[in-house]
């Protein structure tokens, strides 16, 4: 039960950061979008709101390459889409009132602890994005480099959804890095006689 409520307020934290930031984040808030007693803040997070933090920046990296784990890989241009259509569907589906928690946290940073932390978030994102294209055969360099590109071109084209209320740069980003996909260096496979 104990890991129940903890869990709640993790998974609370991290829909609340991607919503409203970090400062519009309070233990208050949590509380109340989870519906957990708010003697038990300290209980399970005795390093207050900055453990908090850093757990809800955890899990999104976690939910973040299960999802991945989860997506087909036929190829880079299939692959890709997926991920943009999925990515896209979770900006409409939230109403262009969400983003990338760890990018929030990070334009309103209250320590070096919590920008360390958002960049190693980042670093898995990309790691997960580039592991994806490598096993559709992308050369390991390659998939590297465009899983970061990806990765930045989706975190802007959020930005800007966000505050234009509509999916126009969401689909500008999505066209050109489903063109790109296609023309990925793939590993050549030496035939054995």
């Amino acid at each position: 039960m104990a890991k129940n409520v903890r869990q709640r307020m993790i998974v609370g934290a991290c829909d609340l950061l991607s919503r409203r930031g970090l400062q519009s984040t309070s233990f208050a808030e949590v509380t109340q979008a989870t519906g957990t007693p708010r003697g038990s803040i300290y209980h399970h997070f005795p390093g207050g709101k900055q453990e908090l933090v850093l757990a809800a920046l955890d899990a999104s990296a976690e939910s973040f390459v299960e999802w991945i784990g989860s997506i087909c890989r036929v190829n880079p241009e299939q692959f890709v889409r997926s991920v943009l259509d999925g990515y896209r569907a979770y900006v409409l589906d939230g109403e262009f009132e969400v983003g990338c928690s760890a990018t929030a946290v990070t334009v309103a940073a209250e320590n070096t602890e919590q920008l360390d932390r958002c960049a190693v978030v980042f670093a898995t994102f990309v790691d997960a994005l580039s592991d994806g294209l490598r096993e559709c055969g992308v050369e390991p360099e390659a998939a590297r480099s465009f899983a970061t590109l990806a990765f930045c071109s989706l975190n802007g084209a959020t930005t800007v959804a966000r505050a234009a209320r509509t999916a126009a740069s969401l689909d500008t980003v999505e066209h050109h890095l489903i063109d790109q996909a296609r023309t990925l260096p793939r590993v050549h496979v030496a035939a054995t006689a």
